[in-house]
């Protein structure tokens, strides 16, 4: 990079320069004012969009095409703010070792705000403790072209949760979790006898396991959306009061006709938690992150991430087995929890043959 201060220590140009240009590209002097240009054009850029990002008003029922194609990309920016930071964290540095002190007292704030946070995350935070007994809950999209089966339950029988969300929950899944012909890894239906299951061949079936009998029928469709795919609600009984249990999958925003359904679901998911009576605990695939107006707007209602409470890390859960691996993942799995709770620990698992992590979470009532 170059800069204004640094204009008196360019050397003359050279007599062979314009030669050189045309056949060989530009000098390093050239390049590095040509880098200090990009790098400002770029920090204005990426200011641009998060303001728009951030600033966006969110109305999840409208369909308007042009609407939610800038609310999809507004949602698009915040997913992925981390990771633009980084490319501002780079910038900053370079700026700061070059002296290019304009640049980098621009680019500071906003290297603060999108890798803060997550930066922050890993500052190890006071442990809570609880005033009474914890549940183990465990929330994991199985992928439904996985067969890993044996593995996955030896992994449950180790957590040994009390309660297991499963996403893209399939008959062989079903089949395999409910057989008492697998001695080697043990049968879960016998550690967890209470369920209650929707499997689908697609990437939309659903179930919840538990230690703890349900105290009324569950409701396999909460209606959300144009209500096609399954979405659970249980009551169980836990330290002599009943709370209610949601298993959530939203539909993934790809294209307009997903977008909008996507929206839609989580305008009623919204109406649904705010005239729910019952204290409650939220699991699932939501298909949006913590950085979202999504999350936003599930803390305003007073549900809160267990990431947020109990977690250490970023906690992103996809994705994990492809290409994409290699990039830093996302966090689209969570268990959120009502202002009933509390969360005294919050981390990801194992799933092996799934794109997803698990999120395991110990909750407690705050008292």
């Amino acid at each position: 990079m170059d800069c204004a201060n640094n204009e008196s220590s360019v050397a003359p140009n050279h007599p062979n320069d314009d030669k050189r240009s045309l056949w060989w590209g530009p000098s390093w002097e050239k390049r590095k004012r040509m880098l200090h240009i990009e790098a400002w054009i770029l920090v204005c850029c990426v200011y641009a969009a998060v303001i728009f990002a951030y600033a966006w008003p969110q109305d999840y029922r409208n369909t308007n095409t042009i609407y939610v194609g800038a609310s999809w990309t507004a949602a698009i920016i915040r997913t992925f703010v981390f990771h633009v930071g980084i490319v501002v964290v780079l910038i900053t540095i370079a700026a700061s070792f070059s002296r290019c002190w304009k640049l980098f007292l621009v680019s500071a704030p906003l290297m603060v705000f999108m890798v803060g946070p997550a930066a922050l995350s890993y500052w190890p935070a006071g442990s809570i403790t609880p005033s009474g007994a914890t549940l183990k809950v465990m929330s994991v999209n199985l992928l439904y072209t996985n067969q890993h089966t044996g593995p996955f339950t030896w992994n449950v029988l180790n957590e040994s949760p009390d309660v297991i969300l499963f996403q893209e929950y399939t008959s062989h899944w079903h089949e395999e979790l409910q057989s008492n012909d697998n001695p080697k890894w043990g049968a879960i239906k016998e550690v967890f006898p209470h369920t209650c299951v929707a499997p689908r061949e697609d990437s939309f079936g659903t179930a919840i396991y538990s230690k703890l009998p349900f105290v009324e029928k569950p409701n396999l469709r909460v209606p959300l959306g144009q209500a096609t795919e399954p979405q659970v609600r249980a009551v169980i009984d836990f330290e002599g009061r009943p709370i209610a249990l949601y298993n959530i999958h939203l539909l993934p925003p790809w294209g307009m006709e997903y977008t909008i359904e996507h929206r839609s679901q989580f305008a009623d998911l919204l109406d649904v938690l705010k005239n729910e009576k019952l204290p409650t605990i939220m699991g699932g695939d939501f298909n949006f992150t913590e950085n979202s107006a999504n999350a936003a707007d599930l803390k305003t209602i007073g549900f809160t991430d267990a990431h947020d409470q109990g977690g250490q890390g970023r906690g992103a859960t996809w994705p994990v087995n492809s290409f994409f691996r290699w990039i830093p993942s996302i966090r689209l799995d969570h268990i959120y929890t009502s202002d009933a709770f509390v969360c005294t620990e919050c981390r990801t698992g194992n799933c092996q043959g799934s794109d997803h992590l698990p999120v395991i979470a110990r909750i407690a009532f705050t008292e």
